[in-house]
């Protein structure tokens, strides 16, 4: 038997309000309608992402390393402006740059000056001297000399950038160091001529100051108006590092053939 919760009156089966007070006696339902459309759950939280890292590109010139290095050399002579992007565009390495660039085109005047000294020979007062161990001795003086000194150049760049507002990265200075010494060691091959001609090789070895200008921006992110003191503040202190580079290899090198020379004419 069922009683009615509001006033107690004794309720028939099947009624649903209460005859004495009009309370329901059974809560309805209520159904949500069938054509309401479903509610969109919440959006997830946003996810980091990280930006993308840098990505370097090989230059494509040909289908050999010699290619590669030939074209990089015409680029950087004829074309210097366009080429110091595509070098900007690789990731630096020294290994490629000293072995793969700078230890082949600093044979170019090694061997000249090997020629010159070791076979063709110095005329003096009408009397032509020529020696194999010279001409390795200058041979290998220019060689050690060229590479020590693109990589003291890089140095120099490197040390000097924060002064002038530009980026400190040695692998990025040695990439501008490398590539801007390239006028002076493929002028390197006019020592064969000897000595006499080192004038014009100077004069073309100004083309690589263009060159070291032009990359500065572009690799060290060196403001403009601060490329020109940037450049020669490197130069002389370049010039006073090589003078004192120069003689301490001509030095250890004069030593070394001096001795064996003396070890031959013992024997």
């Amino acid at each position: 038997m069922k009683f009615c919760t509001s006033c107690g009156n004794e309720l028939r089966e099947g009624v649903k309000f209460c005859p004495s007070c009009g309370k329901p006696t059974q809560a309805e339902t209520v159904e949500q309608p069938k054509n309401q459309p479903p509610v969109a759950p919440p959006p997830p939280p946003p996810v980091y992402q990280a930006p993308p890292q840098q990505t370097y590109n090989e230059p494509v010139y040909g289908n050999s390393k010699t290619s590669n290095l030939i074209q990089r050399v015409i680029n950087i002579l004829i074309k210097p402006k366009e080429e110091w992007h595509v070098v900007a565009s690789e990731k630096p390495d020294a290994t490629k740059l000293i072995v793969g660039y700078a230890l082949i085109l600093a044979a170019i005047p090694a061997i000249a000056s090997f020629i010159k000294f070791g076979v063709i020979g110095v005329t003096f007062w009408g009397y032509t001297s020529r020696s194999i161990a010279t001409g390795i001795q200058y041979g290998m003086v220019q060689l050690i000399s060229a590479v020590l000194g693109a990589y003291l150049l890089a140095w120099v760049i490197d040390l000097l950038a924060p002064s002038f507002d530009s980026k400190k990265d040695f692998g990025r200075s040695l990439q501008l160091a490398v590539y801007s010494s390239t006028p002076q060691w493929v002028a390197g091959i006019l020592l064969i001529f000897g000595t006499g001609i080192s004038m014009l090789i100077l004069v073309i070895g100004l083309y690589a100051i263009y060159l070291l200008a032009v990359g500065m921006p572009v690799l060290k992110n060196t403001p403009k108006e601060k490329v020109v003191g940037y450049v020669v503040v490197v130069i002389i202190a370049l010039i006073i590092i090589s003078f004192v580079m120069a003689l301490i290899i001509g030095g250890i090198v004069g030593l070394f053939f001096g001795a064996k020379m003396a070890g031959f004419g013992g024997m």
